[in-house]
């Protein structure tokens, strides 16, 4: 269970009662800090009130799926994680996604980080995170729109804000949801249905299936998210053709202190796309949502499925880009 924090979070986060300044240390994640970190992202939810910072589904995915698919260790994960705290509260967090992709991000408490927090983040994730790439390391650091001081000293440590952006698309479950499956077909969650099954099916949704080197991580992958601790195997949703074949899935996770579900994977195998399954997956897991009393679900995603089915999308993130020349 999370603990929120007090109206004192809300009024003024993380500020220490000395003079109005921060006491701030900087620590290396231990694995002791994942539930930490968990907490403070349904938290600092909470005092936005929207996708500012990851929501909980990635900080799952990030250590289980996402990690094992691209071959990242455990020891390179965690090494790529930094946590600024005063007073044992944490301020700011810098993590990678797991990807292996020279992506950042840079989670925080609120808006007005001190801005000499916000250049030891800097200093960390170019020292700590990016791709090799032809004789550069490459740094795609996530910004949020209108974090402007954040901007601005990114543009003054010479990064460049790339065309590309990352949504984030919203439904309000304010109305009733019609659930329709072919005939034949017929759900199954999560605790019904193999790591491997999911695996290959998620291969062929995702078109690696011939590449061997990731079919077979997909199965440790889902092992793997089955164990972090927000996966709920009832909001893990596979649907079956006639022959038992799982032809789409979705997965949503619950912040039971925001009331929010986030979708993360969806997919389709390509046979049995334009048949309203992942339509009814979805629809589905959201018909349990709101029974469980979730006012909105979020997918990181801004494609035209999701609008066709409510959702509306927004910008996440810009993405700035650095390269540092190898020495």
């Amino acid at each position: 269970m999370y603990q929120a924090f007090g109206e004192s979070f809300l009024r003024h986060p993380f500020l220490s009662d000395k003079h109005g300044e921060t006491e701030s240390m900087m620590k290396h994640y231990c694995k002791e800090d994942f539930i930490r970190i968990r907490d403070f992202l349904a938290n600092t939810y909470a005092y936005f009130q929207r996708p500012h910072n990851w929501t909980i589904e990635r900080w799952n995915v990030s250590i289980s799926m996402s990690r094992i698919m691209h071959g990242v260790s455990m020891e390179v994960w965690e090494s790529q994680i930094g946590i600024w705290e005063d007073g044992g509260k944490i301020l700011g967090v810098v993590n990678a996604e797991g990807e292996d992709d020279g992506e950042a991000f840079f989670q925080v408490a609120h808006e007005d980080l001190p801005r000499d927090i916000l250049l030891e983040m800097f200093s960390f994730c170019e020292a700590h995170l990016g791709k090799d790439r032809e004789g550069s390391r490459v740094i795609h650091l996530r910004i949020p729109p209108g974090s402007l001081q954040i901007e601005e000293i990114a543009m003054n440590r010479n990064y460049h804000l790339m065309p590309k952006k990352e949504e984030v698309s919203e439904l309000c479950l304010e109305q009733e949801f019609r659930v329709e499956l072919p005939k034949g077909f017929s759900f199954k969650y999560g605790d019904e249905v193999s790591h491997n099954e999911k695996g290959r099916c998620n291969a062929r949704a995702f078109g690696y299936y011939e590449n061997i080197k990731y079919r077979e991580r997909a199965p440790m992958g889902y092992q793997q998210m089955s164990l972090t601790p927000d996966y709920r195997a009832g909001f893990d949703i596979n649907v079956t053709s006639p022959d038992n074949e799982i032809a789409a899935f979705a997965t949503m996770w619950y912040d039971e202190v925001n009331r929010i579900g986030m979708l993360e994977p969806v997919g389709t195998i390509p046979e049995y796309r334009r048949m309203g399954l992942g339509r009814a997956g979805i629809l589905q897991l959201v018909t349990q949502a709101q029974e469980a009393g979730v006012r909105r679900v979020y997918v990181g995603s801004g494609q035209h499925f999701y609008r066709r089915l409510g959702f509306e999308p927004r910008v996440l993130y810009g993405v700035w880009e650095k390269s540092i020349p190898d020495r």
